[in-house]
């Protein structure tokens, strides 16, 4: 099956990573694919082209496309014939429909859209998101299909009109052979933070409102005073040290010298297997890559309930509400608390359930059926 994906970006974030791990996994399956970005090529697209993935960046900026841009789409894909078009996010979603919409008489492709966000926080998302948003809903019944990555995420489109009869839910997949527990590379990324055998506690993610790094850091002051063992790790585009909003934060909540902000980083894996706990403070999220992948290295989590984070962690982990600092406090406090040996038994039950609930082949057969039944409502591309 020759399948054209169209995403907003690929830069590293949730839906990019997603895409990446589909299009890897489907290729030895015969599925031929060609990626386009809306925007840059940025580092997920260097990755899907040194692994043999066609990828093209039309360079347009913030989702929006000027006529150039839409002309180096359209030129591939009448080039490609595509049989199934999956688009990614919403801004690429509009871009899918356009696509068939000049498609003329001819047989069109399968429509495929990816919703990959949740609406915890809507109303602090940009007005012109929330534009977007609202329109791919009303353009929703074209698609042949509507993938969600959480049941929250669906219910909470389902209000503000996306088309659930053709909504199906599939959560995010995690290679549990790349994030593995690593003793050495443990070993080595605490060697290079320089905090022992202390309680490394980390939030990987870049930084965006969404992300609330700041409920983090207020919780993080309240556990290192009373657990002076604690370190706390941010990892992720733009927690570096030259961000001065996570300074201020860090000086406000009494956390010099407990942090490590160490920006973009190309060893996740490593960084994960450094940690004793993981942390997701967002106040909005649909299915957190960075908690599954923590959990595929043995790590257990502490998450707020928004998406599908209490469903990713089960009874591996803790849930609490989100933007409430003290009660993120008294969770990781609860981790802290355990003994080594505890909290490793809690790791590895974590790693069990992403093996046996989220692993890549498993991800891989539902989308796999779901392009199948697609592609077999339409004739062949001409």
């Amino acid at each position: 099956m020759k399948v054209l994906h169209v995403i907003t970006s690929l830069m590293t974030g949730g839906a990019e990573v997603m895409l990446q791990k589909l299009v890897l996994g489907l290729a030895p399956r015969g599925y031929d694919a060609t990626v386009v970005s809306l925007t840059s090529l940025s580092r997920i697209g260097e990755e899907l082209r040194e692994s043999g993935i066609p990828v093209v960046a039309l360079g347009g900026r913030g989702g929006i496309l000027l006529p150039q841009h839409a002309a180096k789409l359209l030129a591939v894909y009448r080039r490609m014939r595509p049989e199934l078009v999956h688009t990614w996010m919403y801004h690429a979603n509009l871009v899918g429909h356009l696509l068939l919409g000049l498609n003329g008489h001819r047989a069109r492709p399968a429509l495929v859209s990816s919703v990959r966000g949740a609406l915890h926080a809507a109303r602090q998302q940009k007005l012109s998101l929330r534009m977007v948003r609202r329109l791919d809903a009303r353009l929703s019944g074209s698609a042949d299909a509507i993938v969600f990555n959480s049941r929250r995420s669906a219910e909470q489109h389902r209000a503000i009109g996306y088309a659930m009869d053709r909504a199906t839910v599939i959560p995010n997949c995690f290679d549990p052979t790349l994030f593995r527990p690593n003793q050495a590379e443990r070993e080595r990324i605490r060697r290079e933070l320089g905090c022992g055998n202390g309680v490394l506690v980390g939030l990987v993610a870049r930084f965006d409102r969404m992300k609330d790094h700041r409920t983090f850091l207020e919780a993080a002051g309240v556990v290192a005073a009373r657990d002076p063992r604690c370190a706390f790790l941010l990892a992720g585009r733009g927690c570096d040290p030259e961000n001065a909003q996570l300074a201020d934060w860090i000086g406000r909540y009494r956390l010099s010298g407990r942090v490590y902000t160490l920006g973009e980083r190309s060893d996740i894996p490593a960084i994960h297997a450094a940690l004793d706990v993981a942390v997701c403070s967002s106040i909005s999220e649909s299915f957190p890559n960075a908690i599954g992948e923590a959990m595929a290295c043995g790590v257990p989590a502490v998450v707020t309930d928004v998406g599908a984070c209490a469903v990713l962690v089960g009874d591996t982990g803790k849930v609490v509400v989100p933007g409430d600092p003290r009660a993120l406090a008294e969770a990781l406090l609860e981790m802290t608390a355990l003994s080594a040996d505890a909290r490793i038994a809690l790791g590895a039950r974590a790693r069990e359930r992403v093996i046996a609930e989220f692993s890549t082949d498993r991800i891989v057969d539902m989308y796999i059926e779901v392009y199948r039944s697609c592609v077999g409502r339409h004739g062949s591309p001409t």
